[in-house]
């Protein structure tokens, strides 16, 4: 899906509302090469800091706890090790991990996800795609009914190196990831998460990730470049936290459902590399900087050689314009026809016509679907049934127009004001 211009702000703003200042975000997603790491009470102790200080890190307004972590560089041990860690850390006991198979190394790439806000719809161990197995996850809020919630996650790792082999490879990988994510079919939501291994924008890595298709995949951060060792991407480079700090191989992509202002929704500007704020020295570590406390900063350099990448999303509830009665995205001859039915009635509701939530249809009802008669795709609804004739605008607005005159004839008797 095309990403429309303008729409991050309208979804950032919509979500806020739908939230709450403050109030937790719907979904935070981090995702964290953890180096194999924790195996060991002094490594359970480096996690429990860097999770604790991501959940208390306000962003936007949100604080909260992650929903997912999605994990490279892990294996059966280790993760089931974080999973006890956030438990313990949260006081909670509804974090859980599902794993990949193992690589040519001996690691895996994982999805711990928070069973108590998110229902787990199915998952695949994804061995086709290169070097590492990917998990590929999906899910569903626990609060949520709508398919428009549902979304999945791919913990991703690609190959890593900096020679032209390499980067063939990294680019076949990515190709064959969003193979994997076009045949989803149209119109799901999708992160991909994990670390990447690109040096810049130019690759055929990232030519791959963003092409068109179903799955086509869109930086959170909006931030193409050449990022190896560039001072101009210092605030988002993830890797090599205990110096140097030179590389963005760490990244959130989207699908362009999670912008499209429908459902599941990434909050635009949530997106960043944890305790990097920009201040470290160039290639120099991340305690270098003022991204967190001193404490932070150096559990994160003790736990993994990459750092976190955490964003947040909302569930955005539709909104329909006024007019549009059936809610299907249109304001058009089936609305006026619902309103027309009825007319002068009382005890109604939006589906009825009542648009002003005053629970009867009347005069201004019908003002509202004459102001806003034509507007099409005006919220997350489709088009009118396929093969459905739909009059012309101007012959609707003569019905419109028609059905005031009536009411302004009738207005002593039927109360309208």
């Amino acid at each position: 899906m095309k990403r429309s211009a303008g729409v991050g702000c309208g979804i950032f703003l919509a979500c806020l509302a739908s939230v709450g200042v403050g109030q937790a975000a719907d979904i935070r997603i981090v995702a964290y090469n953890t180096l194999n790491n924790p195996d060991n009470a002094v490594e359970d102790s480096w996690f429990t800091t860097v999770f604790g200080a991501i959940a208390e890190e306000s962003v936007n307004g949100i604080a909260k706890r992650p929903d997912i972590v999605a994990v490279s560089e892990t294996d059966t041990g280790s993760s089931a090790r974080l999973v006890d860690v956030l438990n313990n850390l949260y006081g909670v006991s509804s974090y859980q991990v599902i794993t990949s198979s193992y690589d040519g190394a001996g690691d895996r790439t994982g999805v711990l996800y928070d069973s108590s806000t998110l229902t787990l719809q199915g998952w695949s161990d994804l061995t086709e795609i290169g070097t590492h197995p990917i998990v590929r996850a999906q899910f569903r809020p626990v609060t949520q009914a709508s398919p428009d919630s549902e979304f999945y996650v791919y913990a991703v790792h690609l190959k890593s190196g900096a020679s032209a082999s390499d980067k063939a490879s990294r680019a076949v990988e990515a190709g064959n990831l969003r193979g994997n994510a076009d045949a989803l079919g149209e119109g799901k939501h999708i992160i991909y998460a994990g670390d990447f291994n690109m040096l810049g924008s130019s690759e055929g890595a990232w030519t791959n990730m963003v092409a068109a298709g179903n799955g086509q995949a869109f930086d959170a951060a909006e931030s193409p470049g050449e990022w190896r060792d560039n001072e101009d991407f210092k605030s988002l480079h993830s890797q090599d936290s205990r110096g140097p700090m030179d590389d963005r191989f760490d990244l959130q992509f989207v699908s362009g459902e999670c912008l499209d202002g429908q459902g599941f929704e990434y909050l635009l500007g949530s997106y960043h590399v944890f305790g990097n704020n920009g201040t470290h020295t160039l290639n120099g570590s991340i305690s270098t900087g003022s991204g967190a406390s001193p404490t932070v900063l150096a559990a994160l350099e003790d736990a993994s050689d990459h750092l976190p990448i955490v964003a947040d999303y909302c569930i955005r509830e539709p909104e329909y314009v006024p007019g549009d009665a059936n809610r299907d995205g249109n304001v058009d001859f089936y609305d006026y026809l619902i309103v027309k039915a009825n007319l002068g009635k009382t005890d109604r509701s939006w589906s009825d016509g009542d648009f002003d939530g005053d629970e009867d249809v009347d005069r201004d009802d019908f003002l509202a679907l004459r102001s806003n008669f034509g507007l099409r795709g005006s919220t997350f609804g489709g088009l009118p049934p396929d093969g459905a004739a739909v009059p012309e605008p101007a012959t609707v607005v003569l019905l419109v127009g028609a059905g005031l005159a009536a009411l302004r004839g009738r207005r002593g008797c039927a109360g309208i004001h």
